[in-house]
């Protein structure tokens, strides 16, 4: 996962140096567009909090096969999450996260984020050196704005759904 991030920075960096930005998530939608003018600029942008699920059985269906409940376990932290077998053979894992994950601003962008809760009943995020922690519940939408004044990265994440319920904003350095 962190290759695909770094992979999708190096390919918005190259798309910068022609010219455009596109934000897109890991899914690969594009999220927002903007030229690169060394002007600075109102960005905003929508992020949601989601989980994705991954439902199965011990016992074969007539469209999918028997998975074997796994003998790893995962990360602590809240973020990833599997259920025992339940009284019917069946079992999930859940993965929390943000989407889109990677944000990306010029420097000196005036930059607006909204979370908005969709999916898990509470969260509590961080906004790396930019907002004090604050919680927001399903149908909530928390608003946090700030100047990228220093190119680089600015860290999010929720403390709840560690360690991968985390995203980023990369700050490009304005070009004169």
């Amino acid at each position: 996962m962190e290759n695909l991030n770094k992979g999708i920075i190096l390919g918005l960096t190259i798309a910068a140096a022609a010219g455009v930005i596109a934000t897109i998530s890991l899914e690969g939608q594009i999220f927002g567009q903007t030229s690169t003018a060394s002007a600075t600029s109102q960005k905003t942008f929508y992020i949601a909090t989601v989980h994705l699920d991954g439902i199965t059985s011990i016992y074969p269906g007539s469209d999918h096969p028997s998975e074997p409940y796994p003998n790893s376990t995962l990360p602590s932290g809240g973020g990833l999450v599997i259920k025992k077998i339940d009284n019917i053979g069946g079992w999930k894992v859940r993965q929390y996260m943000f989407a889109p994950s990677v944000i990306v601003v010029n420097q000196g962008d005036q930059v607006t984020l909204n979370f908005v809760d969709v999916q898990g009943p509470e969260h509590m995020i961080t906004v790396d050196g930019i907002s004090p922690q604050f919680d927001i519940h399903r149908g909530e939408m928390r608003t946090v704005t700030f100047t990228a004044n220093n190119a680089g990265t600015i860290d999010f994440w929720c403390s709840m759904h560690e360690p991968n319920m985390r995203g980023e904003i990369v700050v490009l350095p304005r070009t004169t």
